[in-house]
């Protein structure tokens, strides 16, 4: 009887953990949301990095539902020390892709419905909604709307660029000299 409590116990004990992680990472993704809400970027001339973004280059594939992409806001290019990187990325109407691993992943839902499905279970994410996936999960994206699906994506550990690199995708440089 005494173990199937412990058992219980921890169980919630860790879901509890998990519940509250995700809380935390939700709420520093929202601060940051936030500030970047500021009219006013104050410059240095020491700066070692770029203090605002527009993109640094974009990945196309060609679809059956249109062209997908990704813009890439923040990576090693514009700020050098970071591991951090940071797309907004477009799934055409009818885009899916394969089974595939992050370290981890966040995707802020911004136009469409994405279906963020982690080891064969779906979750329907909306405009303002959050999916998170982590090792050793896999995760397939599938758009869920007419009209495609955008998101922002954070990769806190990086190394996602390379991926997208490797994959000889179309790039287009957005950097004006």
């Amino acid at each position: 009887m005494k173990d199937k409590f412990t058992q219980k116990y921890r169980g919630n004990m860790e879901f509890t953990i998990r519940k509250n992680r995700l809380f935390f990472i939700s709420l520093i993704f929202l601060s940051l949301i936030a500030c970047s809400k500021s009219e006013e970027i104050q410059v240095t001339e020491f700066s070692d990095y770029k203090f605002q973004s527009s993109g640094t280059r974009q990945f196309e594939w060609d679809d059956e539902g249109g062209i997908g992409w990704v813009k890439i806001l923040l990576e090693k290019a514009n700020f050098k020390d970071a591991e951090i990187e940071i797309a907004e990325m477009y799934f055409p109407p009818g885009y899916q892709d394969i089974a595939h691993m992050h370290e981890l992943e966040l995707l802020f839902v911004l136009e469409g419905r994405l279906d963020h499905i982690v080891n064969g279970e779906s979750h329907i994410l909306r405009p303002g909604m959050l999916g998170v996936v982590r090792e050793p999960d896999l995760v397939v994206h599938r758009a869920d709307s007419d009209v495609g699906v955008r998101v922002l994506v954070i990769w806190p550990y990086g190394k996602e660029v390379q991926v997208l690199e490797d994959e000889q995708l179309r790039e287009i440089s957005l950097i004006i000299n």
